[in-house]
């Protein structure tokens, strides 16, 4: 396992994470906002979403992130800039989340160093599948200390259960919910993360996916290690289409966000 995710098993309660679509609302923005979760005492580590035309994955406000932020010409190139960003400010792990098609086209090994040179921690690619990991990826993972974490769900079989918890090097991403990204779909989560709780001694456990608020988090203590939340900080944002918003405005609203949520304990 990574040591950059080892303290997700000495946290004494869920960590917060936040996701945070590469160049949106603009790359500006997009640059102060991980200035900000560089710093936040909330914040224990972060995705970078690498935007992708077809998300499949993602419900409509990350679609609609990864829309914008391509509309504005953001590349693989920008990603990696604003991953270096992050790095120059602080230690916390960063995670880069997307999909298998701009990897390949890059070039796996190609795309895993830059990754890692940018000061990324692992990769999170929702559509990899574990055949392919482990002819492309895991030998060029190894050699330059990425992390990889691979998604359960609660239509996971316990095969694949297994098979993630033995596979991940980081965590393993527990979807928190029947759907996409940002959905509020009913379900049990607690009886979901308990039938979890017999892995969890393989890797640490992070919770996605329709997570929005400190009571989401709260719920899931003991249950979980960590905790993402995604389509609910990029709503706080604001609209792309409101013309007084500047980034100001978008770090002063994503400030407002995050101020409910319990700083990390040491």
């Amino acid at each position: 396992m990574s040591n950059n995710f080892t303290f997700l098993n000495t946290s004494d309660r869920a960590v917060l994470s936040v996701f945070l679509t590469a160049g949106y609302p603009n790359n500006a923005a997009c640059g102060e906002l991980l200035d900000l979760l560089a710093t936040h005492p909330a914040v224990s580590f972060v995705e970078l979403g690498m935007p992708f035309s077809d998300p499949l994955a993602d419900g409509p406000t990350i679609q609609r992130a990864s829309e914008v932020a391509l509309s504005k010409g953001t590349t693989l190139n920008d990603v990696f800039s604003l991953a270096e960003r992050f790095r120059s400010k602080c230690e916390k792990p960063l995670m880069l989340m997307g999909y298998c098609n701009p990897v390949y086209r890059r070039g796996v090994e190609t795309f895993v160093k830059d990754a890692r040179s940018a000061g990324a921690s692992g990769l999170i690619l929702p559509d990899l599948p574990y055949e392919s990991h482990h002819r492309d990826f895991a030998s060029v993972l190894d050699s330059t200390g990425l992390s990889m974490a691979f998604l359960v769900s609660p239509t996971s079989t316990e095969e694949a259960m297994a098979k993630a918890f033995d596979t991940s090097t980081a965590f393993v991403y527990g979807v928190a919910n029947v759907g996409l990204t940002g959905d509020a779909q009913s379900m049990d989560r607690g009886a979901f993360f308990h039938r979890i709780q017999p892995y969890r001694f393989q890797s640490p456990l992070v919770a996605g996916f329709g997570i929005s608020t400190p009571s989401d988090v709260a719920g899931l203590d003991g249950l979980v290690d960590g905790v993402i939340v995604g389509s609910a900080f990029l709503r706080a944002l604001g609209s792309v289409d409101e013309s007084a918003l500047n980034v100001e405005e978008v770090v002063n609203r994503a400030n407002e966000f995050l101020k409910p949520f319990n700083p990390v304990v040491k």
